[in-house]
């Protein structure tokens, strides 16, 4: 059993497969090309799994599989399949920003993978575009989403609210993910060197413009999670 050096049991591990990604989000990474690693001097799924293989003996029982963009990695389903037989009660998640997912869904949930996180920052196709840094991927990514939901996936969706950039369709994308049945969680924006001049909206922010809308109130959140957890009138659950 791992232990931290507060008592506390450990028993999640995030694994980062690659530092690849395949779009360029102007909250997140910079236009100009990035000096990657070598994809030959990444460790390989058969190393990597010797790593994990000790971490599940020792007490892990969740993983999340991130990157990058970790779908980048070939034959992630075999790496997925391998921690799944190892320990089939393991809890395999993946977080993605699900623009190969309409073609990997369904490879993924037969080898195993229970859950999964999906980037979703606007449901209009421009503004995604500007979001992405000019690349047309929202179409790819909703095919995602619906091949994730109907792989089976317990689909959770993603949103980083920003100012002036995507607030003014909150309304819009906690609509489309209340009509999947997925839940969808506002992530704060985090400042960094590569977005200048770009606010995120704070959690009070969100739940301002959304109470214009919508009745909800607060419930007990999940162990150990940063999110605060709200449900609606009508029995949605979301987080902020």
């Amino acid at each position: 059993m791992l232990i931290d050096q507060y008592g506390r049991k450990i028993d999640y591990l995030r694994l980062s497969v690659t530092e690849r990604c395949n779009f360029r989000c102007t909250y997140c990474m910079p236009e100009k090309p990035f000096s990657w690693v070598p994809n030959e001097e990444l460790l390989s799924f058969d190393e990597l799994f010797l790593f994990v293989k000790v971490a599940i003996d020792e007490g892990i029982r969740k993983i999340r599989i991130t990157g990058g963009e970790p779908t980048l990695r070939e034959d992630l389903d075999r790496f997925i399949k391998m921690l799944f037989d190892y320990s089939p009660e393991i809890d395999i998640a993946l977080t993605t920003n699900g623009f190969l997912m309409a073609e990997y869904a369904d490879r993924y949930a037969k080898a195993g993978l229970k859950r999964i996180n999906i980037s979703l920052d606007s449901i209009n196709r421009e503004t995604a575009k500007k979001i992405a840094g000019g690349k047309d991927v929202l179409p790819n990514v909703l095919a995602g989403i619906d091949a994730s939901i109907k792989a089976g996936m317990r689909v959770k969706l993603n949103c980083v609210p920003i100012k002036n950039i995507n607030d003014i369709e909150l309304a819009e994308i906690f609509e489309y993910c209340k009509s999947r049945g997925v839940m969808l969680r506002f992530i704060e924006f985090m400042e960094n060197k590569f977005a200048d001049g770009i606010r995120g909206l704070r959690g009070e922010e969100v739940k301002e413009i959304l109470s214009s809308k919508y009745g909800f109130k607060e419930v007990e959140k999940e162990f150990a999670s940063p999110a605060r957890l709200y449900i609606t009138d009508d029995n949605y659950m979301f987080g902020i």
